[in-house]
């Protein structure tokens, strides 16, 4: 009996749970250090950034589109803020809030707009959101000319780099802004409204869900997080250039996926998407600590991503061979 209990649970673990599982072993097996405190350290802060970018993903996925703009929202914020800190000396507290509301407002901005694009004037969210990640990386050529603003004072980068009770501050506002972003998600109507547009948008609009609100606020959401990251980002890397965010709408959308984040919407959450970029992070950082090159490195990400999709795919498509069968007594 308790074999057979050890065996149900074991099967109950998602193929992604193991997918990681056996990337940290191999690792550790190809060097010791990857698993040592400070590279667990180094992947947890990597990671930050993406996992907040990566909320507004989530939400745009689980309501069963995509927002492929958030790496350009998060370079057109970072630039915009920076521009505003380029020259402040020593900044205030109240300076360096300024700085982060005007990268979120820019990103709420962004997202406004795809909102009403998307959710009020019906136009595909694929082509605006495509539309929008051009636009905002090429207004972060025009606002600097294609220059890359550095040389931040040591309080703005302590926003990401200084440490509280010996974790780093980056990982402490990642970790906030998904706790609470998962409540909202599970503990609020508007989260439960989310979930049901995603799950059938006629059926939600049948129930008296403003289908259209819904999409507005899911799209402003995510160009928040994105301008929010991009304030972090460039404290992080004491810069902010044109192709700061470049590859972040990739990295978001494949730790989405990874997470157990269905495409069909509906399905799935930010407790895997948590789990969905430490393991992208933690394999870049892997790769990386053995020595490979980035273009190897590029075509491994790809393959295990791959590989956790198709695992996740066989595995739900098992699960409802075995639901529709006739059980006889």
């Amino acid at each position: 009996m308790k074999t057979n209990s050890f065996m149900k649970a074991v099967k109950r673990i998602p193929g992604m749970i193991w997918g990681v599982l056996i990337v940290v072993i191999l690792f550790t097996i190809l060097n010791p250090r990857f698993v040592a405190p400070g590279n667990l350290e180094n992947i947890l802060t990597n990671s930050s950034v993406l996992m907040i970018v990566s909320i507004g993903m989530t939400m745009s996925i689980l309501s069963e589109q995509i927002d492929m703009s958030v790496g350009g929202i998060t370079t057109l914020s970072s630039m915009v803020a920076c521009m505003y800190m380029q020259g402040i000396e020593n900044p205030s507290a109240i300076q360096i809030l300024i700085c982060i509301l005007i990268g979120v407002a820019v990103g709420t901005a962004v997202g406004i707009f795809n909102g009403v694009m998307i959710g009020i004037l019906k136009y595909n969210f694929w082509l605006i959101t495509f539309a929008t990640m051009s636009m905002t990386f090429g207004l972060s050529q025009v606002v600097t000319g294609g220059d890359v603003i550095s040389g931040f004072s040591k309080s703005f980068r302590n926003l990401s780099n200084s440490k509280i009770a010996g974790i780093p501050s980056v990982v402490l506002f990642a970790a906030a802004t998904i706790i609470i972003m998962i409540f909202i998600l599970h503990k609020t109507r508007f989260g439960m409204h989310v979930y049901a547009v995603g799950d059938s948008e006629q059926c939600a609009d049948q129930s008296g869900i403003d289908v259209s609100s819904v999409r507005v606020a899911v799209y402003t959401i995510s160009g928040a997080m994105a301008g929010f990251a991009g304030v972090l980002l460039a404290a992080r890397t004491n810069s902010a250039s044109p192709i700061i965010g470049s590859g972040y709408e990739f990295d978001a959308m494949a730790a989405v996926i990874v997470g157990g984040t269905s495409f069909d919407g509906g399905k799935g959450g930010l407790g895997g998407t948590v789990i969905g970029v430490l393991a992208i992070t933690a394999i870049k950082n892997g790769l990386l600590v053995i020595g490979l090159s980035n273009y190897v490195q590029q075509v491994l990400i790809g393959v295990f991503i791959l590989s956790i999709i198709i695992v996740n795919v066989v595995s739900e498509a098992k699960k409802k061979k075995q639901g529709m069968r006739r059980i006889y007594r």
